[in-house]
């Protein structure tokens, strides 16, 4: 009853935004959506010559909505003018998105059948924040109540034991329900991959680690055909693969969850000779993509990979990474590789916070520095050639579970299934900075300004032709700024504040 009292007392004094918010001690506020009530993004009818500005900030706003008009004049002087040039234009957008692992969906699951479809549509919908991409795992990963493989039967050559679990009806469930929330099913990309063949097919026999057999190199490139044709019976079509997870883990005999080694030779090799071939007959031809591990092996494990064969170079679209290393390994790795094979794309495929080991506390609500960490992962991979960013788990609990392994992580979504509610944490409005804004489509177009340690920005040409700037305040004072559209010479003045995430829209000038 207590809970109830606060959402209404919160909702009687919401302004400019719909966030019920919640505020976490010594962090930002999340905000509380339950089975009657969740915030959206209000879209105001845009005009020419006017600027709609989008703004969240770590006392409380979240994309709170504002508009301002051009001038040919610039009335106010700031010392930092970002200059936009909408004829200049580098890589087409893919799109953003998250996982729905096993732990996704029982956590979704956990809750009623109107607050699922709100969580769902705050990713999905188009009162959500635009999301696009989907990754589900191929059977088990370490965000599952237990390790396992499709088929756990030593020496099942046939496969005949192969099968679906429990937790894929779920899963399949919720991606039947986004296709009916979104404007335009067809858009949805499900991307796949797999953390680990069946133990009996590996040479170490261990889930955790070890190598594919190079007897079973056909037998395990039937057992993903078996998940294509499982997913397909149940009209889920899959869009791209990669070899597999993290092919490095699967190395090291002390790693903690499911885990497979791959050289880039051989995942090469196996994908181009086995899998490709045997899919391909099967009537699948996914978009294949290399790697899916850190940032410090590009450029030189998808080159193997490219340069196997020219089959092999032919079949790789692009190249999939993680987020993980990012810190420690500089993004002109990524400019590197783009220059080698410009025609090949490069898509961030898994981002989270609370996995380092010098995070003790793995869900950490209201973090505002964790919201940060991930709206400048996205300006920096984006500003380098990347064409989008997909997030792991889309919710988790307050624990970061479940996870059999224990490598519990945070979440832009946490649900609280004893209140039956959701949290959206500032990861989740960092996300939808781009998300909303930045469709399939749109092109990053080129923004100049001097160099400024607290602001870092971005904009993008959308298909609509809207101009998007994403503007990042770092610092804990307002910073104001001027926009300035080369092919107008109008501009506008904008006050960022203090420790804030930043979208503004406008129109092409005709």
């Amino acid at each position: 009853m207590l809970r109830v009292i606060i959402l209404i007392a919160a909702l009687a004094t919401v302004k400019g935004d719909g966030c019920v918010p919640l505020p976490i001690k010594d962090e930002s506020v999340v905000c509380v959506c339950n089975s009657t009530y969740c915030d959206t993004i209000s879209e105001p009818m845009l005009q020419q010559n006017q600027v709609l500005w989008y703004t969240s900030t770590k006392e409380g706003k979240r994309m709170h909505t504002s508009t301002m008009n051009f001038s040919n004049t610039n009335e106010v002087e700031t010392k930092l003018v970002l200059v936009v040039n909408s004829n200049q234009t580098y890589q087409q957008i893919f799109g953003f998105g998250g996982a729905m692992t096993d732990a996704a969906a029982l956590n979704i699951r956990s809750l009623s059948k109107n607050t699922q479809r709100l969580l769902l549509e705050s990713y999905f919908s188009p009162t959500g924040i635009g999301y696009t991409f989907v990754r589900i795992p191929i059977a088990g990963t370490d965000f599952s109540t237990r390790p396992y493989t499709y088929d756990d039967i030593p020496g099942d050559v046939t496969l005949s034991y192969f099968s679906l679990v429990e937790e894929d009806a779920y899963k399949i469930g919720y991606i039947r329900d986004i296709k009916k929330m979104m404007s335009n099913p067809q858009s949805l990309r499900i991307f796949t991959t797999s953390w680990s063949a069946p133990p009996w097919m590996k040479a170490s026999n261990n889930i955790k680690w070890g190598t594919l057999k190079h007897e079973y190199y056909g037998v395990y490139a039937k057992y993903i055909k078996k998940f294509f044709d499982a997913y397909k019976e149940y009209g889920i079509d899959i869009w791209g693969i990669t070899p597999g997870n993290e092919p490095l883990d699967g190395f090291f005999p002390f790693f903690t969850f499911n885990s497979m080694g791959w050289t880039p030779t051989a995942s090469s090799i196996w994908t181009t000779n086995f899998l490709a071939p045997t899919l391909s007959e099967a009537g699948y031809n996914p978009v294949y993509m290399a790697m899916d591990d850190q940032r410090f092996e590009i450029p030189w494990y998808p080159n193997i990979v490219f340069s196997t064969s020219q089959k092999a170079n032919e079949l790789f679209s692009g190249t999939a990474f993680h987020w993980y290393t990012d810190d420690f390994f500089s993004p002109m790795r990524l400019n590197q590789l783009h220059d080698k094979y410009p025609d090949k794309f490069m898509l961030m495929t898994e981002a989270c916070t609370g996995s380092a080991i010098w995070e003790r506390i793995k869900v950490k609500l209201g973090s505002w520095e964790r919201g940060q960490r991930y709206i400048l992962d996205i300006i920096e991979n984006l500003s380098h050639w990347v064409v989008g960013w997909v997030d792991w788990n889309i919710a988790l609990n307050d624990h970061g579970a479940p996870n059999w392994a224990k490598n519990f992580v945070d979440s832009p979504i946490i649900v609280m299934p004893q209140s039956d509610e959701f949290y959206k944490q500032p990861m989740f409005y960092a996300i939808s900075h781009f998300s909303k804004f930045v469709p399939r489509g749109s092109y990053r177009i080129s923004m100049e300004f001097e160099n400024n340690q607290d602001i870092k920005a971005i904009a993008f040409l959308t298909p609509d032709q809207r101009i998007v700037v994403v503007a990042v305040n770092k610092a804990s004072y307002p910073i104001a700024i001027t926009v300035k559209d080369t092919n107008t010479n109008d501009m506008v003045n904008v006050c960022l504040p203090a420790n804030s995430f930043n979208t503004l829209l406008y129109l092409t000038q005709k």
